[in-house]
Formats: structure tokens, C-alpha cells, sequence
């Protein structure tokens, strides 16, 4: 492990949620008003995800979907027209608002400003002889995959630019993400993709115990 991943790392993401939150609280508390007045409680979604070292944490997001959605329709798949999504919630996905609350999971040491994205217990299960690799590192706020095709890409892609990070981990690599991040975001790259069923997405198959 480099100085960079054992010291320098925390220390950025604590330097730059530091100057980052006096930016985003009053979007924050913009959205959290508008969420109140339009979808009413909960305001966050908060879901387990596992983070470094196999370690299981409480990710936050705005919510998006209406209450009960994992237990209707394609439970964890859908796409960008997913009716269970809200009009509030399609906002806020196509931008990534609605991972501002995960500047409290950095600040609490859970996450990375950038590292793969955090994932449910269930997928870290059913492919953990690949996502071995990369639990060695802090998930991430923004990720390789993030700035490399977003919701346009499949798991055994995903698997491979987590991989691909986690090898090398670099302050100018972290920089370099987060600067990309932007003009992805704020252009929407990525986001407007067919409908994400299971079919579609996991094309890798499972260690043999989920098999």
C-alpha cells in the first residue's frame, strides 16, 4: 500500500468534503425541503452496502423511488423510466443529487470521495472472487466507471474498472476522476440507457456457491 492510500488519501477526502460542504449544505437543505413538500417521509434512503475490508455500512441518498419500491416491480433493476421513480427522483438521478448525503458517510470515514461504488451485500456475494480486489480499497462518492460510461455499462465492465482502480490508486488518478466527474454530471453522460434488467446487466456468472 502506497503513503498515498494509507495517509493521503483520508486526508484529501476530509480536505475537500471540508470546503465542499459550505457549497453543497444549502443544496442539501434545498433538496431535503423539496423532497418534504412533494414526496413527504422518508426524506433519505438509506440502504446496507459493504465497504472496505468486506465491513458493512448504512449508505445515504435522497430518495427516489417511492416507499416499498424494492418490494415492487423489478425490486433492484429498472431503468431511467422506471414508474416507480419519482419526478423529484428522476431530477436528482440524472444529476447524481441524490448522492450529496454521502458527504456524511466521507466525513465519517465509510467512504471515499472517489473509490468503486459501493454495493449491496447480494452482488458482493454472488461475484466475490472478483470484487475481492477491490474491497481493499474505500468505496467511492464517484468511481473510474462513473466518468467511463455510467449506467451504459454491464457487470463484467463495471467489475473491470473496479479492478482497474484498485491497482492503482494515485492522488493524481483520485483528481483526475473527481475533475471528470463534473462534465459528466452536469451533461447527464450515461444516465438515458434501456431498461436495466437483470438480463441485461449481469452478464458474468456467479462464484459457484451462488450459482
Amino acid at each position: 500500500m502506497s503513503l498515498y492510500e494509507r495517509y493521503g488519501k483520508r486526508a484529501f477526502d476530509l480536505a475537500a468534503a471540508a470546503i465542499a460542504m459550505p457549497v453543497a449544505a444549502p443544496l442539501i437543505g434545498g433538496i431535503a425541503a423539496a423532497a418534504w413538500a412533494m414526496q413527504g417521509r422518508p426524506i433519505l434512503f438509506r440502504q446496507a452496502r459493504v465497504g472496505r475490508g468486506g465491513e458493512g455500512f448504512e449508505i445515504l441518498k435522497f430518495r427516489t423511488m417511492t416507499v416499498g419500491a424494492r418490494d415492487q416491480g423489478d425490486g433492484l433493476w429498472g431503468g431511467a423510466d422506471d414508474p416507480r421513480v419519482t419526478p423529484l427522483g428522476r431530477v436528482l438521478r440524472s444529476t447524481s443529487m441524490d448522492e450529496l448525503p454521502q458527504l456524511l458517510n466521507v466525513l465519517r470515514g465509510e467512504m471515499s470521495l472517489v473509490g468503486p461504488r459501493p454495493k449491496p451485500r447480494e452482488i458482493i456475494d454472488r461475484y466475490r472472487s472478483r470484487y475481492a480486489e477491490t474491497l481493499r480499497v474505500a468505496p467511492g462518492l464517484t468511481c473510474l466507471w462513473a466518468i467511463r460510461g455510467r449506467n451504459e455499462l454491464k457487470r463484467s465492465q463495471l467489475i473491470a474498472l473496479d479492478q482497474e482502480y484498485a491497482r492503482h490508486v494515485t492522488f493524481t488518478g483520485d483528481l483526475r476522476i473527481l475533475l471528470e466527474t463534473v462534465p459528466v454530471v452536469l451533461l447527464r453522460k450515461g444516465f438515458f440507457t434501456p431498461v436495466r434488467t437483470e438480463g441485461w446487466m449481469e452478464d458474468v456468472e456467479p462464484d459457484a456457491a451462488e450459482a
